[in-house]
Formats: C-alpha cells, structure tokens, sequence
C-alpha cells in the first residue's frame, strides 16, 4: 500500500526538518549564549547502583555523586573525564549502616560482602579527536583508575574469608569515545575504556600468584542544552585466574551539568 501523497511530504519535512538542526557543536548554545558543549564542565547527579558477583549476594541503591568533563571540537584537541565513585558508595554505605543500627545490627561480619568500585584516586580518560566532524568527534585515548576489588564469602564450609581476585588496583589502558549531534539541543557520547590492573597497592591476597583483574567499562550519556543528562555505566571485572569471578557493577544516572 503506498502512503498518501500528504503523509510523505510531511515525512520528508519533518526528516528535513529534524536535520536542519543538527549543523555543528558550535551550534549547541543556552539562553545565555554559552555553548553547552564546551562551557558545561560540572556535573551532579541522582544514581542507581547495581552489583552483582559470583559468590556474593548481589546489592543495589540510590545515592549521589558529582563529576567532570571538559570538551573541545577541534581535530587533536583533548577531551577528558573525571569521576570518583566512591563518594557516592560512601553515601550509599552510610545509608545502609544506619538501616543496620536502626534494624540492631551494625556488622556485616555474619554475611557475604562485596565491594567493586573506585579507590582514593577516581576514575580518569583523557581522549584525543582524531576524527572532528561538524557532527561527530572520534577520540582514542587513555583511561587511569583506580579499583577497590573483591569479596569475602564461606566456601566449602570454611570460615568467611578473602578471596582473589581481592585488593587495592591501580589501572590504566586504551579508551574510545565517540560522540554524535543529534540536534540543537541534543548529543550523544558513548565510551569503551579498557583497565588493566598494573599494581596491587595492598598485598593480601589469598594467592601471591593469582593473576591481577582487568576491567571493561562500557557506556553512553545522552546531553541537553537544558543543562540536564543521563546515562548509563556498566563496569565488567575480567578475572583471569581460577576463581573466575563475573562481578559487574551498572551505573545508571540522570542529573544536571553546569
């Protein structure tokens, strides 16, 4: 059946239309007549967190957080992003500790815990535009972190206890961004970064042997003019030894940029 000759031409108008918008990054102004891209550095945000492990009951909430990004359009011009998670699991934890008081318990030591999240340092990429089109940055660049790993659970009836991969990392590797104008008022950034785990701050493993863990972090954060954001992290640990632990942490935001 073929569309009415009405319906088509609105169709292309509005295709027409929606492209008309989508010029340049320059283009990506507020009321004020900053532009968004570039001028929008500070980030605060309402979180959900999720983690899931292998050996370990799996735990999610709410909490809050706060990040940077700085942004440029020109080919080779560096691009970054910086983000601590572990104030916002701070939050979190003191959320859960009063819940505990207030239920009488104030320990975890009768059950299985697990942490997978950042350290002192935070997490950092530092990117490169190899790639600057009017409506889209291609950047390769390098991702430094640092990760707080591991869990603590009974197995084979044995008192809880440590098990690897299990410690304080230090991490870097590769990192990819590439980032798409929707329109005026939209675009989008979406990011792989690969951690491998370079130093062991703190020596406690159960196995001096056990091979360091790497970490995959994919995501995507969809940006406004209006100052507002949102998006969604998913941090996978990559467990080279025997143990073969599957922990992933998903990071799911929505907040405000100034």
């Amino acid at each position: 059946m073929k569309p009415k000759p009405r319906l088509s031409i609105l169709i292309v108008l509005l295709l027409c239309g929606f492209n008309s918008f989508a010029q340049s990054f320059e283009d990506l102004e507020r009321k004020n007549g900053d532009n968004a891209f570039t001028e929008d550095w500070f980030k605060v945000m309402a979180r959900y967190t999720s983690a899931k492990s292998t050996y370990t009951p799996n735990y999610s909430g709410g909490t809050v957080n706060v990040a940077f990004r700085w942004d440029k359009t020109e080919k080779w011009d560096i691009r970054s992003r910086y983000e601590n998670p572990s104030l916002g699991d701070f939050i979190y934890a003191l959320v859960n500790l009063s819940k505990q008081i207030s239920n009488g318990r104030s320990t975890k030591d009768d059950y299985d815990d697990h942490a997978h999240g950042g350290g002192i340092l935070g997490w950092a990429q530092f990117y490169a535009n190899a790639v600057a089109k009017d409506k889209l940055l291609i950047s390769p660049g390098i991702t430094m972190d640092d990760y707080m790993f591991g869990s603590r659970y009974q197995k084979n009836n044995q008192n809880k206890a440590k098990h690897d991969p299990y410690g304080y990392y230090l991490a870097a590797g590769p990192a990819f961004m590439a980032t798409y104008l929707v329109n005026k008022k939209l675009w989008i950034d979406g990011y792989v970064n690969y951690d491998i785990a370079l130093v062991k701050v703190k020596n406690d493993s159960v196995d001096p042997k056990y091979p360091k863990p790497s970490f995959l972090t994919v995501g995507a954060d969809l940006n406004t003019v209006y100052q507002f954001f949102g998006g969604f992290r998913i941090n996978q640990v990559i467990d080279g030894g025997y143990n073969k632990d599957k922990s992933s942490r998903l990071d799911i935001s929505v907040g405000m940029c100034f």
